[in-house]
Order: C-alpha cells, then structure tokens, then sequence
C-alpha cells in the first residue's frame, strides 16, 4: 500500500476545515454536535474516507488488515486528537495557543512517523493511503454500496 503524502493529506484535511467551518455556522448546540460528531466520524463514511481524502483520492486503512474496511469504531478513536484540538480552540484566550499546539503535535508525529502515521493512527493502527492503491473491491461490497435500486437494474433482465 502507497502512503498518501502529507501535502495531499493537507488538502483533503483543509476541505474538511471547510466543511467544519460550514457545520460550526449552525445554531448554537447544533452546531457545536455537528462538528464533533463530523469530525469523530469523517473516516468511517463514503468507503473510509472523509469529504475531503473523497475529493482529494485517499482513503484510510488498518494498519494490521489493509483490505479490512474501517469502522466508526476506528474513525472516531483517530479523530479523538483533533477533537480534542477544536475543543481547545474553543476555551478564551489560552485556545488561540492550545488548539494550533495540538495540531503542530499531530503534524510533527504525521512527519516523523515512516507511513506517515499520526497520534490517532497509531492509537487506532490505521494510516491514509492512496485510495487507488485499495484492495480490489468484491462485487458484494459494490452491491451494497450502490443501494438496491441499481442492484434490482442490474438484474433486471427484461427488455
């Protein structure tokens, strides 16, 4: 499996900003759940991959079973970290110093790490791969992500 690199990695993160800043425009309590649970959830939806490692081509992967799929269960231990880090963005004052550090601290372990793995990856044992550089996926995973109405079209046999 190809490592995703970290400026490709930047670019799916910045569209998930993007999408964060959208959610965090929300009333109130809505907002605020909104972007938590966005943001412990983003690598378990579309296939692992956030909105933005979907734009961008990346998806995330276990680092003892690369073909096994990621679950919520695993997206939401690698996003505790940034979590965290939005959460210190919110505390006056001391969060315009807390939550850039705690992101420098993800970063700095994403670059130091040789597959590029960060706090969350190695507290959950995923990493970010090329999403091309996926396992073959079998007809019954594409069956069930596409939904029963195209199934039902594909084995429609009338003319």
């Amino acid at each position: 499996m190809q490592k995703a690199e970290l400026t490709t990695r930047a670019v799916a993160g910045f569209i998930d900003l993007l999408l964060v800043i959208g959610l965090a425009r929300l009333p109130d309590v809505m907002g605020f759940l909104a972007v938590i649970g966005y943001i412990l959830v983003r690598d378990g939806l579309f296939a692992q991959q956030s909105v933005g490692k979907k734009v961008i081509g990346l998806r995330v992967a276990l680092s003892d079973d690369p073909g096994k799929a990621v679950s919520f269960r695993e997206s939401i231990i690698r996003n505790v970290p940034l979590a965290v880090a939005y959460l210190l963005f919110l505390v006056p004052y001391a969060g315009l110093i807390l939550g850039p550090l705690a992101l420098g601290v993800e970063a700095l372990t994403a670059i130091g790490d040789e597959r590029g793995m960060r706090i969350g990856d190695l507290l959950a044992r995923t990493y970010t791969v090329q999403a091309d550089a996926a396992l073959p996926v079998t007809t019954a995973q594409a069956a069930a992500s596409e939904g029963p109405m195209v199934e039902a079209e594909r084995n429609d046999t009338s003319p």
